[in-house]
């Protein structure tokens, strides 16, 4: 979902026991298809496996994952800057406290 001040992208299921937030922050990844990903590398032009939330988390620092295993999902939240303008509401205190998808 696309909000004024952050995306947020919500895949069901929690992280599986081995991994941790920390862990993948750091490049740790465990393929769910084994036998996919080993024809991916040939097929696929894209090489790295493990690397794509470091890579975005050097890239932009303000995301936020969270691994809620009570409600069995994974979440992150990617903070997005907000730009003062007239469409940011009718005071600049409250800018970035919308709660509905932005139209960006």
């Amino acid at each position: 979902m696309i909000f004024a001040d952050r995306i947020e992208l919500i895949s069901p299921g929690h992280l599986p026991d081995v991994l941790d937030t920390e862990k993948i922050r750091f490049g740790l990844s465990n393929r769910r298809n084994p036998a996919l990903t080993s024809h991916a590398v040939h097929i696929l032009p894209y090489r790295g496996l493990g690397t794509g939330i470091p890579r975005a988390i050097d890239a932009w620092p303000m995301i936020t994952l969270d691994d809620d295993r009570p409600s069995n999902q994974f979440r992150v939240v990617i903070q997005r800057t907000v730009e003062k303008g007239p469409l940011s509401g009718p005071s600049g205190d409250q800018v970035g406290t919308k709660s509905g998808p932005s139209r960006d």
